[in-house]
């Protein structure tokens, strides 16, 4: 099975010694996306083909009324260092880098990914985002 997010929202959720902020988004934003910060002080889904959006902050919640996504404009919950399950497939020990779609996570870094964590199991994720750009 293929490193990927967790699609089913009810079990993504954080585990003991994670540590979560609160953001605002500023577009829309779906539980278990790695999320960056943007020049406005919003958070987006992590993309890294752009460097505006490539910033790594964490990985975005389920949205506190339960729902399955996030709005822009909407307070986000967002586990910004320790463990989250978020993900299906992982490798433990292998690194969560951002990729090319906006969200989501891969184990193999790109040309401009950055490091969300590393893998803990093959559905968790040890948030400690790396601020470097890898080549």
């Amino acid at each position: 099975m293929a490193f990927a997010n967790e699609t089913v929202v009810a079990n993504i959720k954080p585990l003991d010694g994670a540590m979560v902020r609160r953001f605002t988004a500023g577009s829309a934003i779906t539980p278990g996306d790695a999320v960056c910060m943007s020049s406005d002080g919003a958070i987006d889904p992590a993309d890294s083909d752009a460097l505006a959006t490539n910033t790594v902050v964490g990985i975005a919640l389920v949205p506190r009324n339960q729902g399955t996504a996030y709005a822009a404009g909407d307070v986000v919950d967002v586990v910004v260092h320790g463990p989250v399950k978020c993900a299906t497939g992982g490798t433990p020990g292998a690194y969560a880098y951002t990729c090319a779609t906006a969200g989501q996570m891969a184990e193999s870094a790109g040309t401009k990914s950055l490091i969300v964590g590393f893998v803990e199991s093959a559905t968790v994720v040890f948030v400690r985002p790396t601020p470097i750009t890898l080549s």
